[in-house]
């Protein structure tokens, strides 16, 4: 992979909000923290509650396509990321019979020419914690184990299960699946998400282990994504 050179926290950020906002963001997850960055780069107070104890090994391998990538290169990421994100040569379609390949989508370096950014794979663990570290570093204040119970719309303010009640200009849902805040922001009446028949199902091998497989030992000598 190239060297993640690209600009850290310490680079001045020259557009600056002309109104400094006190702002407070439920949760931790990627989107809290992609929140807490972004607005930390544009001057606002930024506290993010999270009602975890940690931060940890949860889920598993996600793609940052380059839409997205540029983002959060451009945020300062990269130095965070280095020799935790890997850029796939190519999506490889195969045939599920004898792994035949029928097609591929060419992605390192084409990302990088056609989008000017890379397209990376990586532990959704490792982003979460690499954008956590920038959030701290940009002054972002995060409190974990810190669920919400209650969410004020019309005095911009949240109570905690403490008691401890905080108030700001502003509240940004980003608590997940289980949020709390939607039945807020749907006038009292929750509208949980609605299964749609399909399920995935992910998992993470050991590659010493599959280096010791002949039948797929073969994965490991590009780095790419085999689909059959």
């Amino acid at each position: 992979m190239q060297a993640l050179d690209e600009p850290g926290p310490s680079k001045p950020e020259l557009d600056q909000a002309k109104i400094k906002l006190s702002i407070i963001i439920a949760g931790a997850g990627i989107g809290g923290l992609a929140a807490a960055i972004a607005l930390r780069r544009r001057g606002h107070s930024v506290i993010v509650f999270e009602k975890a104890p940690e931060l940890g090994e949860v889920g598993a391998g996600i793609q940052v396509p380059p839409n997205s990538s540029r983002l959060l290169l451009k945020w300062g990421l990269g130095p965070y990321l280095q020799g935790k994100a890997n850029e796939p040569e190519a999506i490889r379609m195969r045939r599920w019979q004898n792994g035949e390949l029928l097609s591929q989508t060419k992605l390192h370096p084409e990302s990088r020419i056609l989008y000017g950014a890379p397209y990376y794979v990586v532990h959704r663990a490792d982003l979460q914690l690499s954008m956590y570290a920038l959030a701290l570093a940009l002054g972002a204040e995060i409190i974990l184990n810190s669920p919400i119970k209650t969410f004020y719309e019309t005095t911009a303010s949240v109570e905690l299960f403490g008691g401890e009640i905080h108030s700001a200009d502003l509240v940004v849902a980003a608590d997940g699946i289980k949020s709390e805040a939607r039945r807020v922001v749907l006038g009292g009446v929750d509208e949980p998400p609605v299964f749609n028949g399909f399920a995935a199902y992910r998992a993470i091998v050991d590659t010493k282990l599959m280096e010791k497989d002949p039948e797929i030992s073969w994965l490991l000598e590009t780095p790419g994504q085999n689909l059959w």
